[in-house]
């Protein structure tokens, strides 16, 4: 019977690896047409140069890591084993997010048994995961260790799955450095899990728990200590990962920030300019070099003495961020599901299965589940933590993704108890669960259009850093003027790639309609001069129409 089981349960996830595999195969065969599909922007860029430098042989770097460093590295083993063509990227990370579908469903099936496993299925179907997967950064890798740190929990307490844990936490820390937060909860879950009833098996758990969390620690220490011993060797400062704390809690806390990617320097947004800018402006300020841990400090500072001065506002933003976090909208930095999906009836066909609705399911399955909170309670813990990691900062689409297989693991456990006797009391709650959480997905609290903007912009941005790309680089504006006719990125875009083709009057008329959209945007002034001298030196080089042409006297 238990053989029988066994292969039921491997069959299961079997079938879902193939449905997973088969769906991310037909989206990178779908995008493989698409113009975009060999360009690395934003984040995508800087980790293509970091790991390039690490395959050359510069393992160590320079300076405090300020990104997350184990994705760059991972990338390095991948371009000396397979190249570093973005075809083979793109394969690698969908089969590791194939891969991903297979640990939640193993870990749904941990938790509430064979129905547990649509939570894999969810997964293998979530269009924003296929887009995720595909992307060239390091998405993919964050949902197979979040996967991975789930099927750990869930499974059978023991050391190895303490250590195991532990190493997998550290491992996502150095590829999200905000889920070192899940510490808290996951060390919690250890010590005060299920209580034993006697008061002889209390002392027992109690010592197996303590040893538990020391193992799980250990595990940590193990991916971390090495990290910051090297941020200590290299740059200076003692980091368990990156120094990059300062200026993202400034940039999620300032006067006017909307709970989304403020660049700390208008018109910058690019990772090296955030970098930079951070250390010029900290530097400037205290009049002296600082090491990156005292740039980072002093970003917080700031931040802090904004929350001091306007306790309200800030309330008011961590309200907005928090809205945004459960919001179906799926906020970008860079690249756009919308402007993938234009090359991906997969993903087209898929598109109604958002985050909100992952959110109805959810809140269903919370509901469901709620007779049995003694025993998964680790799972609401993890939610709430992870929540707060990213409000305090600033969200974004990717940012907030490692809630979706946590709250799948809800809705495969809705399902699972819908005919438990112990849950037939809470049915009607569940469903009517479903309401509220519906209206906090759906309430408008950011443009989609806007949104949809940035993907065509960043996209006609990178297109037209080459002369011949400039016609894809004018089309994909074009789309963004399309979806808002006075976009100021779309319209500095477009003047910026009209100043490079020597038009500067056309190029001056879309800076001054970029400017009232952003009129503190120094570099828009800047370019703007530029293109209004440019002008002035085409007329001056130009005879004038009516002109008397000279004479030659005798």
């Amino acid at each position: 019977m238990r053989r029988e089981a066994e292969s039921r349960r491997l069959n299961l996830l079997l079938g879902i690896a193939l449905v997973a595999l088969v769906t991310r195969l037909t989206y990178l065969w779908q995008i493989g047409r698409a113009p975009f599909f060999g360009l690395r922007i934003g984040d995508a860029d800087a980790y293509h140069r970091w790991a390039l430098q690490i395959a050359g042989g510069n393992w160590r770097g320079e300076g405090v890591f300020y990104q997350a460093p184990l994705y760059p590295y991972l990338l390095a083993l991948v371009y000396r084993v397979l190249g570093s063509g973005p075809g083979m990227v793109r394969l690698v990370q969908l089969i590791v997010g194939a891969g991903s579908c297979v640990l939640l469903a193993a870990a749904g099936m941990e938790l509430f048994g064979e129905l547990g496993a649509i939570a894999g299925v969810l997964l293998a179907l979530y269009p924003p995961a296929i887009f995720l997967d595909g992307l060239l950064e390091k998405s993919a890798l964050v949902t197979f260790l979040t996967a991975a740190l789930l099927l750990a929990l869930a499974v059978r307490r023991s050391t190895g799955r303490d250590l195991l844990a532990g190493i997998t936490l550290g491992l996502l820390t150095l590829t999200r450095e905000n889920a070192l937060a899940l510490a808290v909860p996951i060390l919690l879950w250890l010590i005060y899990g299920e209580r034993a009833r006697s008061a002889e098996a209390v002392t027992l758990q109690r010592r197996s728990s303590w040893r538990s969390a020391t193992t799980f620690l250990a595990g940590c220490a193990i991916v971390l200590l090495p990290v910051a011993a090297r941020n200590a060797a290299v740059g200076g400062d003692f980091t368990l990962t990156t120094s990059q704390f300062g200026p993202n809690f400034y940039i999620g806390n300032h006067a006017g920030a909307r709970g989304t990617y403020d660049p700390l320097v208008t018109g910058h947004g690019s990772a090296a300019d955030e970098r930079d800018d951070a250390t010029r402006v900290a530097e400037a300020a205290s009049g002296h070099p600082l090491t990156a841990g005292q740039v980072s400090a002093y970003w917080r500072g700031r931040a802090l003495e904004f929350i001091r001065a306007h306790p309200l506002e800030w309330i008011g933003q961590l309200l907005r961020k928090l809205g945004l976090m459960y919001n179906a909208l799926e906020i970008s930095d860079t690249e756009s599901p919308d402007v993938y999906a234009q090359y991906s009836w997969l993903l087209r066909a898929l598109s109604p299965f958002s985050f909100g609705v992952v959110l109805c399911l959810a809140a269903f399955g919370v509901c469901m589940t709620a007779p049995d909170w003694r025993r998964i309670w680790f799972l609401h813990a993890i939610l709430l933590t992870y929540t707060a990691s990213v409000v305090v900062f600033y969200v974004f689409g990717r940012y907030r993704f490692p809630l979706v297989p946590v709250l799948l693991l809800f809705a495969a456990g809705g399902v699972a108890m819908w005919r438990d006797a112990r849950a037939r009391r809470v049915r009607w709650l569940a469903l009517a669960a479903i309401v509220p959480a519906a209206f906090v997905a759906w309430l408008p609290l950011q443009n989609a259009a806007v949104e949809r903007v940035i993907g065509y912009v960043t996209v006609a941005n990178a297109f037209s850093q080459d002369q011949s790309t400039w016609p894809e680089a004018a089309a994909f504006y074009d789309e963004a003027l399309t979806e808002l006719p006075r976009s100021p990125a779309a319209h500095y875009g477009v003047g910026r790639l009209l100043a490079q083709m020597h038009q500067p009057k056309a190029a001056i008329d879309h800076y001054r309609i970029a400017l009232e959209g952003w009129p503190d945007n120094d570099a828009i002034r800047e370019d703007l001069a530029l293109a209004q001298a440019a002008l002035d030196e085409q007329h001056r080089a130009r005879p004038s129409a009516d002109a008397t042409p000279p004479t030659t006297r005798r």
